[in-house]
């Protein structure tokens, strides 16, 4: 299966090929500058020790032919720019919106756009036929690169279009992800906000690539509230 990725020479998109090509996929690599991302894939295969033909170097628009899933790891100021550039070829793909509103400039701030979350703008721009899928909000990008390595936090996955939602969960899986669906576009804002807070956490107490990990209250627990406190 081909997988794009748009904006894959930054950071983030190297994560995500490099673990959609772990799951045994293609990672079509697409850029505004095609040099760069065949550069890349003459490189990134032999350091993250996968076979060199799960990587596909070409320009953005071009790794949309043929793709099932179009991942979008683009900076919060190219967001909207791009969604406009790929809108009219995307109709029958499902859409992996990875991009997080962080300020390049000042990464504990954010760029909301008007829609409320970038996966919001996403659907807006691309219109309601298109299935949009909010992951990979939180998880750092040298995380996804090493793809070797249990990955000891969680995906929050938000969207409208829950049989969307479900192939994407199970797509991350593969990709030894493990991931929760969290709710509609209501929930976009709420898990894009952590990706910033992260990054101060990470600033202030020098934790090494904080992510998001859902776990049980401990059991054992003595005490619980109800009702009959109040009678």
């Amino acid at each position: 299966m081909k997988c794009a990725v748009i904006g894959s020479t930054g950071w983030m998109g190297v994560g995500v090929a490099t673990r959609i090509a772990s799951a045994g996929h293609t990672a079509v690599m697409g850029s505004r500058d095609i040099e760069r991302s065949q550069k890349l894939i003459k490189k990134l295969p032999l350091l993250v020790e996968l076979p060199p033909e799960r990587f596909q170097a070409t320009t953005n628009l071009d790794a949309l032919d043929g793709a099932e899933y179009v991942f979008i790891t683009v900076p919060m100021p190219a967001h909207k720019e791009t969604l406009e550039l790929i809108k009219d070829r995307v109709q029958d793909k499902i859409i992996v919106d990875v991009t997080a509103p962080v300020d390049p400039e000042n990464l504990i701030e954010n760029l909301w756009p008007d829609e409320g979350s970038a996966t919001q703008q996403a659907q807006a721009i691309l219109g309601e036929d298109v299935a949009v899928v909010g992951a990979l909000k939180n998880i750092a990008a040298v995380v996804l690169m090493n793809h070797k390595k249990d990955s000891n936090c969680d995906i929050l996955v938000t969207g409208e279009d829950i049989a969307a939602k479900f192939k994407v969960i199970s797509l991350l899986r593969e990709m030894g992800l493990n991931s929760y669906d969290v709710g509609s576009d209501d929930m976009c804002r709420t898990v894009e906000g952590l990706t910033s807070l992260l990054i101060l956490l990470n600033y202030s107490y020098h934790l090494n690539q904080p992510g998001v990990k859902v776990v049980p209250i401990a059991t054992g627990m003595d005490y619980f509230p109800d009702e009959s406190l109040l009678e």
